[in-house]
C-alpha cells in the first residue's frame, strides 16, 4: 500500500493514529522487514493484528546469474508459481535496477524473447515493488536508479505500477528520486496521457526503433494502431508538462532498420522535439533469426544522426551473456 493508503487502512482495522502507519512503512520500505514481528516499536497487539490480517510480499531467489560485465539476472518466484526476471546493473558510482512489470507481454515485438513468450498476467504492485527489495538485499552497494524495462509494457499495467512507484519514491521508504525512475513504453498513448496528467517527474523512454511507419509496425505489431505524427504529439505534450527530455531507444537491426533512410526517418521523428537518441545492438535471442549490424554501418548510422540530433548515444548491452540484457528476458517464463 503506498502511504496515504496505509494510513486509513489502519486507522479503520485497528484504530491507530497516522504516525504508527508511518511507523509501518518505514519497517517495510526503508528497513527492508520480512515479518511483523521484528518491529518492535509497534505494540505488540498490533504486530499481531498485522499478522492475521496482512501479509508482506517477500520474491525469494530461484536463480541469480552473473555476466561476465558484473551485471546479474535474478529469477524472482511468485506465488502462483510464475516467475519474474529482474537485472541488478552496477555502474560506479550508479546501480540500476531493472524490473519487470508484467510475466510475459502482449506487445509482441518481434525481436524480443518476452515477446514472443507472450502474455501471462500483470504483476502486482507488491510484485513489483518486491522486486527491487529482492535486489536492494543482493546488492553491496546502494540501488541509485530504478528502470522499467524487463518483462512486460508498463503503460500496460498502469494500476499497479502507479502505486509501485508512488511507494519507491516516497521519502519514507526507499525514497529513490522521482528523476532517478524510468518508465519505458513503446508508445501507448493514452498511457503516455495518463503519465502527463499525473505530473511526476519519472523519465520516459520510447521503444521507438524506426521513423517509418511500416517498418515500425512490423517490428512492433502492437504499434500499428498508433500512427508517429500522434505518438510524437503525445510526447511533446509530456515534456511540457514535465520538462525533461524523452529518450529514443532504438534498437539496431542488421538490414531492417539500420539504414541511411531509416536514419534519416528517425532524425526527422526527433526534430523539434526534446530528446535523447539511445542506440543499442541487436542482442542475440534463441530461436530468432535477427543480427546486430557491422561496426562500419552503426558509424555511419550515428554519424548521419549526429549533429542532426541533440543528443545520441551507443548504449552497451549488460548481462547479454546470461540472457539479462533488453530483448533477452523471458526464457524463464516458457514451460511454466
Amino acid at each position: 500500500m503506498p502511504l496515504e493508503h496505509l494510513v486509513s487502512w489502519l486507522s479503520g482495522a485497528f484504530g491507530e493514529p497516522a504516525f504508527r502507519a508511518r511507523q509501518l512503512f518505514s519497517w517495510i520500505h526503508l528497513r527492508g522487514a520480512e515479518s511483523f514481528h521484528v518491529m518492535t516499536d509497534l505494540p505488540l497487539a498490533l504486530r499481531e493484528g498485522l499478522s492475521a490480517n496482512a501479509e508482506l510480499t517477500v520474491l525469494g531467489t530461484l536463480e541469480r546469474v552473473r555476466g561476465k560485465d558484473g551485471a546479474e539476472r535474478f529469477l524472482l518466484g511468485l506465488r502462483d508459481g510464475l516467475v519474474a526476471e529482474s537485472v541488478l546493473i552496477p555502474d560506479p558510482p550508479r546501480v540500476t535496477a531493472c524490473l519487470s512489470t508484467q510475466v510475459g507481454c502482449r506487445m509482441g515485438c518481434v525481436f524480443c524473447m518476452t515477446g514472443n513468450v507472450g502474455f501471462r498476467r500483470n504483476l502486482g504492485s507488491d510484485e513489483i515493488v518486491a522486486q527491487l527489495y529482492a535486489l536492494r538485499k543482493a546488492s553491496p552497494n546502494r540501488i541509485s536508479n530504478v528502470v522499467l524495462m524487463g518483462m512486460g509494457e508498463p503503460l500496460d499495467n498502469l494500476d499497479q505500477v502507479i502505486p509501485a512507484l508512488d511507494i519507491i519514491s516516497n521519502d519514507s521508504g526507499i525514497c529513490l528520486g522521482q528523476r532517478k525512475i524510468t518508465v519505458s513504453t513503446i508508445g501507448l498513448t493514452r498511457g503516455i496521457a495518463r503519465l502527463t496528467e499525473l505530473g511526476r517527474h519519472y523519465g520516459l523512454a520510447l521503444s521507438l526503433h524506426s521513423g517509418v511507419q511500416a517498418t515500425r509496425e512490423m517490428l512492433l505489431p502492437a504499434g500499428a494502431s498508433v500512427k508517429l505524427d500522434d505518438l510524437k504529439l503525445g510526447l511533446l505534450e509530456w515534456t511540457k508538462a514535465i520538462g525533461r527530455r524523452v529518450t529514443l531507444e532504438y534498437c539496431l537491426i542488421e538490414g531492417i532498420n539500420d539504414s541511411l533512410r531509416e536514419a534519416r526517418a528517425l532524425a526527422e521523428f526527433a526534430r523539434g522535439l526534446p530528446c535523447k537518441i539511445n542506440l543499442l545492438l541487436c542482442n542475440p535471442v534463441k530461436g530468432l533469426p535477427w543480427k546486430r549490424p557491422d561496426d562500419g554501418v552503426v558509424l555511419e548510422f550515428m554519424e548521419y544522426l549526429y549533429p542532426r540530433c541533440p543528443a545520441v548515444t551507443l548504449r552497451k548491452s549488460r548481462a547479454s551473456d546470461v540472457d539479462g540484457a533488453c530483448g533477452q528476458l523471458g526464457a524463464s517464463v516458457l514451460g511454466r
